[in-house]
C-alpha cells in the first residue's frame, strides 16, 4: 500500500460477484452520480475553452458542469433576445434536467453586450430618477417581467404581476470576468479555496470595518443578534472610526487586514464608488492598492454595502469588485456588492431611518449580507444558496415596497455560487491506497477518517460516481474497471479540504 501524506483513508477490493458495465456516457445506472448539468456555467463563445479546467474541478467535487456558450443558447431558444433566451435556457435546466447552481461566467456591459449580458430592469432611485439595474436574479425567474410587453423590464408600476422573485432552491452567481487570463487567475484560486484553505482562525475569525458612525448601532445587530448565533464558533473584530478607535481605516491598513490571514469574513460599511472603496479621511482604496496583496491560498469572503463597488455591467472595467476577483494570486474568492447606490432600504424611509441609527433596526441592504452570513454559516449551505434565500425571503415585501423591490434585484453574488463559507476551519483527510488495481469486477472501498464527506470515482474512460461517505468515512463503488485507464479519487466537503490520488489500473 502506498500512503499520501494528505489522508488516512485506505482503499480495500474485494472480489464482486457482478459488476456493473463500464459506461458508454458518462453516468449509468447503479452508482450514485449527481446529474451532468447539475451546475451550468453560462459564457461567451470565446470563453468557453477557458472555464474547461474549471468544470474538470469541480466534477472532482460532486459538482457537474454543463458549459453552454451564449450563441448555443441564442440557437437553441426561441424568444425576443438573448436575455430571455438565456431565462429560458435557466428554467429549462432547472425545472427538467436537476441543475442547482447558475454561473454566468463573465461580466456584463450596457447595451445587452459584454460576455454574458445582465437584464436591465427599471428603478426610481433615491435621487428621484430612473435608472436601469442589472437584475441578475431575472434569469431564475418563471416569468418575464414585462407585463405590458412594451420592452421595459421589472417596472413597479407596470409589471409588477409578471415578476417572480427566487425560491431559494438555486444558487445563482456572476463571476464577472473578461478574458482566458482572468478565468484562469480565479480557477486557481476556487481550486486554493477548496483545497489549500487555511486550516486556522481564518475560518472563524469575522471583521466588519464601518467609516460611518450611523451605521455602528445596525452594525452591532447584525453581529450580536443574528451572525453570531448562527456562527457560534466565530469570533468578530470590529474596525470602526470614531472615538475610541484603534486608528483609521486606511489602504494600509486594510491591506495588512488581509495580507495578515487572520479573517476570512469581511463585511465592509462605508462610501465608494465604481472604482474603489472610501475610507477614513476619504482616502481610496483602489486596484493600485490590490496589486500589493500577498494574501496567496487566503482568499476571504466580502460583503459590502458601498455604493456602486459591484458596478459589474459598466463599460469601463473594472469595478472594485471585479478587481479584488480577478487579482491573480491575491484578493478575494466571492462579494456580494450593490451594483448601484447600495442605500439603506427601507418601507418608510422617514420613519425607519431614526430607528436605524438609534436602535439599530437593519435596512434592506445591510439585512441582506447579515442573512447571507446567517445562512451561509448556520444552515452551511452554498454561497449562491445563502444569497437567493435571502431574496426570498424578501420576496412578500418586494411585492409591497418598489425599494425592497430595488434591493432584490441591485445586490449581487459576484463569484462560484457553488463555495462552502467555511463555518469551521477544515482539515484534510488523508488516504492510503493500493499501488494498482487489477481490471474486472470489484468492489472498491474507501476507507477514511473523513465522514459526511463527498468522495467522487472517476476514471479515464468516462466513469463517474459519487457517494456521501457514512458515520465512519466509509465508501464503497461496485465497478467494472478497465485495464490500462486511471482511477481518481476525491474526497472533498465544507470542513475539508479536497484531497485526491490517482490508481492505475493494469
Amino acid at each position: 500500500m502506498k500512503r499520501s501524506a494528505l489522508f488516512t483513508c485506505s482503499l480495500i477490493l474485494a472480489p464482486a460477484g457482478t459488476g456493473l458495465a463500464h459506461p458508454e456516457h458518462e453516468f449509468m445506472a447503479g452508482l450514485s452520480a449527481p446529474s451532468p448539468a447539475t451546475v451550468l456555467l453560462i459564457t461567451s463563445p470565446e470563453l468557453v475553452e477557458a472555464w474547461k479546467p474549471f468544470a474538470a474541478w469541480k466534477k472532482k467535487l460532486g459538482k457537474p458542469i454543463r458549459i453552454l456558450s451564449t450563441k448555443q443558447i441564442d440557437d437553441r431558444y426561441e424568444a425576443k433576445d438573448l436575455q430571455e433566451k438565456i431565462r429560458r435556457c435557466v428554467r429549462n435546466h432547472t425545472d427538467h434536467l436537476g441543475t442547482r447552481w447558475i454561473i454566468l461566467g463573465g461580466d456584463s456591459e450596457p447595451g445587452g453586450k459584454g460576455v454574458v449580458p445582465d437584464r436591465d430592469t427599471v428603478h426610481r432611485t433615491s435621487f428621484g430618477d430612473y435608472d436601469h439595474i442589472p437584475t441578475d436574479i431575472y434569469y431564475l425567474s418563471k416569468k418575464d417581467w414585462d407585463g405590458d410587453n412594451d420592452g421595459v423590464y421589472g417596472e413597479w408600476d407596470d409589471d409588477r404581476e409578471s415578476i417572480d422573485y427566487p425560491d431559494g432552491d438555486v444558487g445563482l452567481g456572476r463571476i464577472p470576468v473578461r478574458t482566458p487570463a482572468d478565468v484562469k487567475s480565479y480557477t486557481d484560486k476556487v481550486i486554493a479555496y477548496e483545497s489549500k484553505y487555511p486550516e486556522s482562525i481564518f475560518a472563524t475569525s469575522m471583521t466588519y470595518t464601518c467609516t460611518v458612525p450611523d451605521a455602528f448601532a445596525k452594525l452591532r445587530t447584525s453581529w450580536d443578534e443574528h451572525v453570531s448565533k448562527a456562527f457560534p464558533g466565530g469570533t468578530i473584530h470590529r474596525f470602526y472610526s470614531g472615538p475610541g478607535a484603534a486608528g483609521a481605516l486606511s489602504p494600509d491598513s486594510w491591506m495588512k487586514l488581509l495580507n495578515s490571514r487572520e479573517s476570512g469574513k469581511i463585511h465592509m460599511h462605508g462610501h465608494g464608488l465604481h472604482s474603489c472603496w472610501i475610507l477614513d479621511n476619504d482616502e481610496r482604496l483602489t486596484a493600485s492598492h490590490l496589486a500589493r496583496l500577498n494574501n496567496e491560498n487566503a482568499y476571504p469572503i466580502i460583503t459590502t454595502v458601498s455604493c456602486f463597488t459591484g458596478e459589474f455591467d459598466r463599460g469601463k472595467d473594472p469595478s472594485i469588485a471585479e478587481a479584488i476577483i480577478r487579482q491573480p494570486g491575491a484578493g478575494a474568492v466571492a462579494v456580494v456588492a450593490p451594483v448601484r447606490e447600495g442605500k439603506p432600504h427601507f418601507a418608510d424611509l422617514q420613519r425607519d431611518l431614526p430607528l436605524m441609527v438609534k436602535e439599530g433596526k437593519l435596512d434592506g441592504t445591510t439585512r441582506t449580507m447579515t442573512q447571507f452570513w446567517e445562512n451561509g454559516l448556520g444552515t452551511k449551505v452554498s454561497t449562491g444558496a445563502a444569497i437567493m434565500l435571502v431574496k426570498a425571503g424578501l420576496a412578500e415585501e418586494a411585492r409591497k415596497s418598489p425599494n425592497h423591490h430595488l434591493c432584490a434585484c441591485e445586490l449581487n453574488l459576484l463569484g462560484d455560487p457553488t463555495l462552502s463559507l467555511r463555518a469551521t476551519a477544515p482539515r484534510t483527510p488523508m488516504v492510503a491506497a493500493p499501488e494498482e488495481l487489477p481490471a474486472g469486477n470489484l468492489s472498491l472501498v474507501i476507507e477514511s477518517d473523513a465522514p459526511h464527506a463527498i468522495v467522487s470515482l472517476m476514471d479515464s474512460f468516462g466513469l463517474y460516481a459519487v457517494q456521501v461517505s457514512d458515520e465512519s468515512g466509509n465508501a464503497t463503488f461496485p465497478l467494472n474497471v478497465l485495464k490500462d485507464s486511471t482511477i481518481t479519487i476525491t474526497v472533498s466537503g465544507p470542513d475539508y479540504n479536497a484531497v485526491q490520488l490517482e490508481i492505475p489500473v493494469k
